[in-house]
């Protein structure tokens, strides 16, 4: 008895050892995944095509999916809402590209049409039914370890988005209401997954932030307090720390939950002026409601100032914005000189 208790628990040993080289060689390849770059752009497509795919796991769905049908709407719609703003939306890129880091497999894809770069065509996916999703061992792998699929899911929304996204970016992939619950991320499975600690933070960013503009909202002014505890106000980053912008208060605003949101979803962007800055309003920003009125009231305010010229936003931050999340990019983008903020 005591044999047969001894093997079988040498059989869960090594069973756990098994798993977690496998959870590392997913994690190093998932930190390898190489996403288009040049001069600081965004191009978020690998990562939220993985997203919306491990929201299927997460809902127990097949592991493969039809473009058309399952990945061709719900991509471009995740695109338009988290991408750069983009004349063209291309979905078919990452349902292709994301082959080449061993994450995704597409049955049959050696013979559809694709161009001279490897890239599939669009049409070519539609006509033939093409359907594609995580490689059999990868998706067993998610399926059967929740934890890992979290981490995952963290990992991605951490290297390309900033937090005040990460809800809705869930939501929008389909995540069960529960993955929306999750606790500050740890490190799970020992040092390979480390990297969801994309770069470290500096703990006095809230703070200098929030002083330079003396604990107000620098868009309306917000600055309500509970026993003299700030109440809704933020820091923000102009150019996201996920795509590399610094902890330093030219990059930072202090604003209301509001109008960081707004920021960071391209709704509100800056405008350089002779003195400063000023907010301009997307054009696509709509309601009914006094709320409504109340953020359109808010374009063309001069920005607050900071209480130290030296913190004023930085103009290579504000361009950055501008081009890659402010919603009415090439307007904004044409009048701003490059002088501004240094």
């Amino acid at each position: 008895m005591k044999a047969l208790h001894s093997a079988r628990l040498v059989k869960r040993q090594l069973g756990n050892i098994t798993n977690t080289v496998k959870r590392n060689e997913f994690l190093q390849k998932l930190d390898q995944v190489k996403c288009w770059q040049k001069d600081g752009r965004r191009a978020p497509h690998k990562p939220l095509l993985m997203l919306l795919a491990l929201g299927r796991v997460a809902q127990g769905q097949e592991r493969l999916a039809r473009y058309e049908e399952d990945i061709r709407h719900p991509l471009t719609n995740l695109l338009k809402l988290f991408g750069p703003p983009r004349k063209e939306i291309r979905p078919e890129y990452p349902f292709g590209r994301l082959r080449n880091d061993g994450l995704w497999e597409v049955p049959g894809g050696e013979s559809l049409p694709s161009s001279v770069r490897g890239d599939l065509h669009r049409r070519g996916l539609i006509e033939h039914a093409a359907v594609g999703g995580f490689p059999k061992p990868i998706y067993d792998l998610l399926r059967s370890d929740s934890r890992l699929l979290q981490q995952t899911a963290r990992k991605l929304l951490y290297e390309h988005f900033p937090y005040s996204l990460h809800e809705d970016i869930l939501a929008a992939t389909g995540f069960p209401s529960e993955f929306l619950m999750w606790e500050s991320p740890g490190l799970p499975y020992g040092l390979a997954a480390k990297q969801i600690y994309i770069r470290k933070r500096d703990p006095d960013f809230r703070h200098n932030v929030l002083e330079a503009y003396e604990y107000r909202c620098a868009v309306c002014s917000f600055d309500l307090r509970l026993e003299d505890e700030v109440l809704g106000l933020e820091a923000a980053h102009i150019k996201w720390h996920s795509a590399g912008g610094p902890d330093v208060v030219p990059n930072g605003l202090a604003l209301c939950s509001i109008h960081h949101k707004a920021l960071d979803r391209g709704a509100l962007g800056l405008m350089p002026t002779a003195d400063g800055f000023k907010v301009l309003i997307s054009e696509k920003v709509d309601g009914e409601s006094n709320a409504t009125r109340w953020f359109w009231e808010c374009q063309n305010v001069p920005l607050r100032q900071p209480r130290i010229s030296n913190f004023e936003p930085k103009a290579e931050f504000v361009r950055w914005h501008t081009r890659e999340v402010f919603r009415d990019t090439l307007e904004a983008l044409q009048n701003q000189p490059t002088h501004v903020g240094g």
